[in-house]
């Protein structure tokens, strides 16, 4: 006779069972051919209603035919990453049955203009990646069809601002990006110096399409005419005076000698040249726009493959000319300034990196940078996150590991932003010291949150735009040590509530767009907490600026007519007594109104609380 504890057991375990959705056997056949070739198909959420497709790590190797095996889940797929891939125009035919397709990355392929032809029925189309494709402005108005396209990346394309606006007109919610222009790279690099930098009106600020996102401060200009002194350019070593530095200052925090994230180093020169789960592609010498690491570093911010990650500090327009050069140059390890021969446009960054003479090597640094190593999960952790991802995943929300090389975890509610909320958010409460990123954009969660919140000691990047917190949630907000990124947009936020973060002396980047926020409150809290950025987004002046209207040209002048000349056998006119101007009438006033108009109030600065009714793109400054 059974016991009854087992008895209970078993019970537990078949309505754990029941729980959980069948698995088609047609579609676990596809997954696991896909699978077996290195790719990736998986669900994105555990109801495997919609499937996420990548060819990251085969792309090398991955062309028209790899995409045959997904015909039979086509109608199932949302998401397509063919990025870098050896799919061609003729592939993309492939695709007539993704009908729910509603993400599609074909950036560094050879797709043309004949290839969009293949997309004009991807009617669910919301966001399309054609970075550095030789597509332009007549491919892109085949796009017209895709009416829910939300952002459109061109990078690196033929095609023309003329063109984007062309396409704007049919699709005016489309957020389109060009990155940087032939104009943008005209302009002199940045160079770093101890001058103080001339000061530059805000109207020639350039309007950006999205939110801005706060970076490092710009770095300041070189004196003019500035020289790279021979002697020292004879003895400085490209790569350890020049490209370890940069390394060391935007890299090897997530790729150092502890941390691998990608299974990619860049704390020395031969695991930079080893490069990661990708192989040996991250530089290849003589060949910077094939060179991995300057392809992820020029893709757009919000690219989930952008690098750095858009919350850590940014590579400056200057630090990315040096790094193409050396790539250009051959990539040495022991090369000279001298013998790389610098080129005009990195030669004044040279001069003042090395106006001191050679940087003096240290140690210290890198063990400084590197952030601490994790402990390894005991079993029994390894078991209690287990089960409450079963949990979460249930929600349709998703638990994850940061990266592959890490147990660190975290959170997205993306799928189920309509029923996450405090309650759910309580479930992650016994295992909050392992959870690092946490998005709640969007979901059900208020201020009772908090609660839970305070508890994720190792919290470092939190989410929380267009949630219903408040100041009153902020409050417990501040004992959050190793947070540095924030995101308030969208909140009813004030700068009452801002003012109680002044004790998370870790935070960084604070996003409070369309909050209550004041430029004047965002300043308080920056002088509180050293090295934060508070980006407040733009005001309703600034907004009506950049939209308004350009101004109507004056009427062009009409040119006189032109005497014929006088004939010979002409008479001579008589001269006459010039009459006396006509004294020119006294304008009619006008009727009076009707009504007298109410007097004029003085005029009020907007509120930060509603800059405007345009939204910036992707509704915020958010990176994934």
């Amino acid at each position: 006779m059974m016991k009854p504890t087992l008895i209970l057991a078993l019970l537990a375990l078949s309505l754990q069972a029941a729980d959980q959705p069948a698995i088609d056997p047609a579609i676990k056949a596809v997954t696991d051919q896909v699978n077996a070739t290195g790719a990736s198909l998986m669900p994105v959420a555990a109801d495997g209603k919609a499937y996420r497709f990548t060819a990251l790590n085969v792309a090398k190797d991955f062309a028209d035919a790899g995409l045959q095996p997904l015909l039979p889940l086509a109608e199932k797929i949302a998401s397509l990453d063919l990025a870098r891939t050896k799919v061609t125009d003729a592939g993309l035919k492939n695709l007539a049955g993704f009908k729910n397709l509603t993400e599609l990355h074909l950036e560094n392929t050879g797709i043309t203009d004949a290839g969009l032809d293949h997309l004009k029925g991807l009617t669910s189309l919301e966001y399309l990646n054609l970075y550095n494709t030789k597509v332009t402005d007549a491919g892109i108005q085949k796009l017209t069809s895709l009416t829910k396209l939300k952002a459109l990346y061109l990078w690196q394309t033929g095609v023309t601002k003329a063109g984007i606006a062309q396409l704007k007109g049919k699709l005016p919610a489309a957020q389109v990006n060009m990155g940087w222009t032939a104009e943008d790279d005209a302009k002199p690099v940045a160079i770093v110096a101890a001058a103080a930098p001339a000061a530059v009106p805000a109207s020639a600020a350039k309007p950006a399409a999205t939110p801005a996102k706060p970076t490092e401060a710009p770095a300041k200009p070189a004196a003019a005419g500035g020289k790279l002194d021979a002697a020292i350019a004879a003895q400085a070593i490209v790569y350890k005076d020049i490209i370890a530095p940069i390394m060391q200052a935007k890299c090897v925090s997530c790729h150092g000698a502890e941390k691998k994230k990608g299974k990619l180093q860049l704390h020395e020169f031969a695991a930079i040249m080893k490069g990661g789960g990708e192989g040996d592609v991250n530089v290849i010498p003589g060949k910077p726009d094939d060179s991995l690491m300057l392809i992820r570093a020029k893709l757009p911010e919000d690219d989930d493959e952008h690098m750095p990650p858009s919350d850590e500090p940014q590579l400056t327009k200057e630090e990315m000319a040096l790094l193409r050069w050396w790539i250009a140059s051959g990539a040495s390890e022991s090369a000279t300034v001298a013998a790389a021969k610098p080129t005009p446009e990195v030669e004044g960054a040279l001069a003042a990196l090395l106006s001191k003479g050679l940087p003096k090597a240290d140690a210290k640094v890198a063990a400084k940078d590197e952030k601490p190593k994790v402990q390894p999960l005991t079993d029994a952790e390894k078991k209690q996150i287990a089960e409450i991802s079963t949990k979460i995943a249930a929600l349709n929300a998703s638990l994850m590991p940061l990266a592959q090389d890490t147990e660190l975890l975290r959170l997205s509610v993306i799928n189920a932003t309509d029923k996450f909320g405090d309650k759910e958010l309580a479930l992650l409460a016994p295992i909050a010291k392992h959870l690092v990123w946490v998005d709640l954009a969007r979901s059900q969660i208020t201020d009772a949150s908090a609660e839970t919140l305070v508890q994720f000691v190792n919290l470092q990047r939190l989410h929380l735009e267009n949630t219903k917190v408040t100041d009153a949630g902020l409050a417990k907000l501040g004992a959050l040590q190793k947070l540095e990124y924030l995101n308030l947009y969208g909140t009813k936020t004030t700068d009452a509530g801002l003012a109680k973060l002044n004790t998370a002396k870790g935070l960084k980047k604070l996003f409070v767009w369309q909050t209550g926020v004041t430029q004047a409150g965002a300043k308080a809290l920056e002088g509180q907490v050293p090295g934060l950025v508070v980006n407040v987004g733009l005001s309703e002046a600034e907004i009506a600026k950049l939209t308004a209207p350009p101004p109507t040209p004056p009427p062009a002048a009409v040119p006189a007519k032109k005497e014929e000349p006088k004939k010979a056998d002409a008479k001579p006119a008589v001269p006459t007594t010039p009459a006396k101007a006509a004294p020119t009438p006294a304008p009619t006033p006008a009727p009076a109104p009707a009504v007298k108009p109410a007097p004029a109030k003085p005029a009020e600065a907007p509120p930060a609380s509603k800059p405007a009714e345009a939204k910036p793109a992707a509704a915020a400054p958010k990176v994934n």
